[in-house]
């Protein structure tokens, strides 16, 4: 069961969609991330991803947001992170999230 402290905010956008995430991502909160994923590919649009309220993200958790962006490359779609916190940030780099994931 997933962690009560994380939480995915999903609201449309012009242009796509925004996507808030909330509190620690790790292997026992990546799972509610994937279950949104169908939603967030389904969607039309490029993808906004917010984590200023990410307070932690473990390797289990960015790879699901990598699976995410995945999908959404190969439909040609933009993935845009933004108010990724230090420690998140270098956890992205070691992980060549960087590749996939357009930072601020």
């Amino acid at each position: 069961m997933a962690d009560p402290v994380f939480r995915v905010d999903l609201r449309p956008a012009e242009g796509g969609t925004n996507v808030a995430l909330v509190g620690e991502l790790d292997v026992s909160t990546a799972p509610e991330l994937r279950q949104h994923a169908d939603r967030i590919v389904d969607a039309d649009g490029d993808v906004w991803i917010d984590c200023a309220n990410l307070t932690f993200a473990d390797s289990s958790g960015l790879d699901a947001m990598l699976r995410l962006a995945q999908q959404l490359r190969k439909q040609q779609r933009r993935v845009m992170v933004s108010n990724v916190r230090p420690m998140v940030r270098r956890a992205m780099e070691v992980l060549q999230l960087t590749e996939l994931l357009e930072l601020d």
